[in-house]
């Protein structure tokens, strides 16, 4: 197990790979040694400003060289990096720099800054946080701002000690901010690397956002190698596979959706289609229907699945090219080298190969807890496993197989919605007696969300649609994109268990045979909307198909 932290890695990689180009991010590339120098003059920019040693320090913006630059400066300068979502709210960004006792923010473009360019300065003073201390991620690696001249002392923290937060949706309505550290992240980008590396070949095209644990850990995966990552700001299919149709990407890291939709593209095999070497998947699982189909579609790409959470910094277990595609599509993967995962029933502790149970962890990966909370509150029991809350078993050796999930949550192209949050959004809406949020298989997205709504009066056909109109109206003003249900379906009343209380089972049974059957371009898209991306070319695309799509186009 390496102890190293960011820094020593980082001065590694400069020493070992030097020149070679580490970062591309349209047309502009920089070095491992860059890297390493531009971090350490922004670490000590951000120490001449007032960050100190465990400060907490907000990274607010699409992914960009300026970002990774950013990330590994606040770490250096010893303050801890806070990764906020690219596609939330100013409100919501500073609510959880309030929540995390945020005192720095550095932000680049976000989707909420499209519409206003004030949005990071409204975050900040919604956290309390000096509007003083509110800086592009430009102003690091800005050559006017003459960071050479300050010293650089390192303040850093302990390889061990947490580095960076990273927030992710419990079973409540309350987000919980993930503490990780250099140990925890490296690490697992080296046991990653270890199951990979045999197909890994030059280059990666890593579209995923760098704020989610997965992206941050493909990109390690791929410093950690020596390889170059070409980094996309955001995940829009047809700018990913006009890149890849230059010919310098080898690999490809992305959810689901996005190699779905790719697909559809007039210029897919022109630009994409036997071009690519590996895909690997990250956020939701890949039926082995849609895995089977995107393989051949990819031309001879071997598409590798990977299981994990941000608890875990996030990997646990991932597929490696030597698997043959019958076993790579039922499965996650093989468990990462120094993990010890053990399938766990109630009542009957720790179960034999093969049988059916919770998944626990122990190793190196592991979370240092949740910021603000106690131990009672975390998923680790007396012994120190991590509880994650998943239904699976162990076959074949060291692989794993994910069944199903003890936690109420719902997993929409890797990121977790709670139904808490949205039953809550829906309550505060007038006109809604009662609400119940469900999450429904979705073959390219993983699930989808679906809300069941019990109005406060009775109305007619033409009444209905109005009312579910003004609904995803409010849900759209409450909730981030990801979050808004694909369909509103209305009951005059919910199935009863014989103690009174919902019968979640029957409802979702009722509300699955109400679905359309979902297709990659069902009515799913028209309201779910995350993931299409509105050029008219692609508009005209899904005229044809019969399938509609408004609002957001970015993920």
């Amino acid at each position: 197990m390496t102890k190293m932290t960011f820094g020593e890695f980082l001065r590694e990689k400069s020493r070992v790979s030097g020149d070679a180009p580490a970062l591309i991010c349209e047309g502009r590339s920089v070095s491992f040694r860059e890297l390493c120098e531009m971090a350490e003059n922004g670490a000590s920019l951000l120490k001449n400003n007032g960050v100190s040693k465990g400060d907490r320090v907000v990274l607010w913006g699409f992914n960009s060289i300026e970002w990774v630059i950013a990330f590994y400066s606040v770490i250096l300068s010893g303050g801890i990096a806070v990764l906020m979502n690219y596609g939330i709210s100013a409100e919501d960004v500073g609510r959880l720099s309030e929540m995390v006792g945020a005192s720095f923010m550095l932000y680049s473009g976000t989707r909420a800054m499209i519409n206003d360019s004030r949005a990071p300065q409204k975050a900040a003073l919604r956290a309390g946080i000096g509007l003083q201390n509110v800086k592009p991620m430009e102003y690091l690696s800005d050559g006017c701002c003459k960071a050479s001249e300050i010293p650089f002392i390192s303040s850093e923290a302990g390889c061990r000690d947490t580095s960076v937060i990273i927030f992710t949706t419990g079973t409540t309505s309350s987000p919980k901010a993930v503490k990780l550290s250099a140990y925890s992240i490296l690490n697992d980008a080296s046991g990653a690397y270890e199951v990979l590396s045999p197909r890994l070949k030059d280059s990666l095209c890593a579209a995923l956002p760098l704020f989610h644990s997965y992206g941050l850990l493909v990109l390690h995966v791929y410093l950690i190698s020596g390889k170059r990552t070409h980094l996309v700001r955001m995940l829009k299919p047809d700018v990913i596979a006009d890149l890849i149709g230059q010919g310098d990407v080898t690999d490809m890291a992305s959810v689901g959706a996005v190699y779905a939709m790719m697909t559809r593209l007039p210029q897919f095999e022109e630009k994409v289609s036997g071009r690519l070497n590996v895909c690997i998947v990250g956020g939701g699982f890949t039926t082995p229907a849609e895995m089977m189909r995107l393989e051949q579609a990819f031309g001879g790409a071997k598409i590798l699945c990977g299981y994990g959470q941000t608890e875990c910094s996030p990997v646990i277990a991932v597929e490696s090219a030597d698997d043959a595609l019958e076993l790579r599509a039922v499965s996650v993967g093989h468990i990462l080298p120094g993990i010890d995962v053990r399938v766990w029933r109630s009542g009957t502790g720790f179960v034999s190969h093969g049988e059916p149970g919770e998944i626990v962890i122990k190793g190196y990966c592991t979370m240092n807890g949740y910021y603000g909370s106690g131990r009672d509150s975390e998923p680790f029991d007396s012994d120190g496993w991590l509880h994650t809350g998943d239904i699976g078993r162990l076959i074949d050796k060291d692989m794993l197989q994910i069944t199903g999930r003890i936690k109420d949550i719902i997993i929409r192209c890797g990121e977790n919605v709670s139904p808490v949050e949205v039953e809550q959004a829906l309550m505060s809406v007038g006109g809604v007696r009662s609400a119940k949020v469900l999450g429904a298989p979705h073959r390219i997205w993983g699930e989808s969300v679906e809300a069941c709504v019990i109005p406060e009066y009775d109305m007619d056909k033409s009444q209905e649609e109005g009312f579910i109109d003004m609904l995803m109206h409010e849900l759209k003003q409450k909730l981030s994109s990801y979050k808004v249900p694909s369909h509103i379906f209305l009951y005059s009343s919910f199935p009863l268990c014989d103690n009174g209380k919902t019968d979640i089972r029957s409802l979702r049974e009722d509300m699955l045979g109400r679905l359309p059957a979902l297709s990659a371009f069902s009515d799913g898209y028209d309201l779910g909307k995350t993931m299409l991306y509105q050029t008219e070319k692609f508009r005209r695309m899904i005229n044809d198909d019969k399938s509609r799509t408004e609002g957001n186009n970015e993920y």
